[in-house]
């Protein structure tokens, strides 16, 4: 673990996460940084956790430090076939120390490229914010490419940052 991080796990996401995972999906600036475009409610937000365990292209995890609530990780657009998945993550403002956020995503790399046998992992981080891009690149996530002014937020067109990361301990 790295010294800059002690005590973040990721852990199975369950029940008890759910509240705060709610506060977070509403959270107007969480939202925007996530390009979430609309609130949603306790219901709705009910009937997708009962679903969890049958989807096949989406593995959640929550993110806890010091046994705590942090955050959250998970693989979206998981990809077997092609052994790809991207890496998607909240971090709420609870996480206290330096460096969760990008111990939470090597876990959840780890976890894909181990326990999955995936052979990339990829994320799309908004062009302002800069500090998501840079937990993604000190977990080895390195810029692919620049998605030129692909998302509409408020009023303007903002750019994306693809940063993917190869498992280069696998063959075939």
């Amino acid at each position: 673990m790295s010294p800059a991080s002690p005590g973040v796990a990721l852990a199975p996401f369950e029940k008890r996460h759910l509240t705060q995972t709610l506060h977070w999906t509403n959270d107007p600036e969480l939202a925007r940084l996530l390009d979430r475009p609309r609130r949603i409610d306790e219901d709705e937000h009910a009937r997708w956790f009962d679903a969890l365990p049958s989807r096949s292209d989406t593995v959640f995890f929550a993110i806890e430090e010091d046994g705590r609530h942090v955050g959250n990780v998970w693989l979206a657009a998981l990809d077997r076939r092609h052994r790809k998945a991207e890496v998607r993550i909240v971090l709420g403002s609870t996480a206290v120390n330096r460096g969760c956020g990008t111990r939470a995503i090597e876990l959840m790399a780890d976890h894909a490229f181990t326990a999955m046998g995936l052979n990339r992992v990829y994320a799309f981080v908004l062009a302002f914010n800069p500090r998501a891009r840079r937990a993604f690149e000190k977990a080895q996530f390195v810029l692919e490419g620049t998605l030129r002014e692909d998302r509409f937020d408020g009023g303007e067109f903002v750019d994306t940052f693809v940063l993917g990361r190869l498992n280069h301990t696998i063959t075939g």
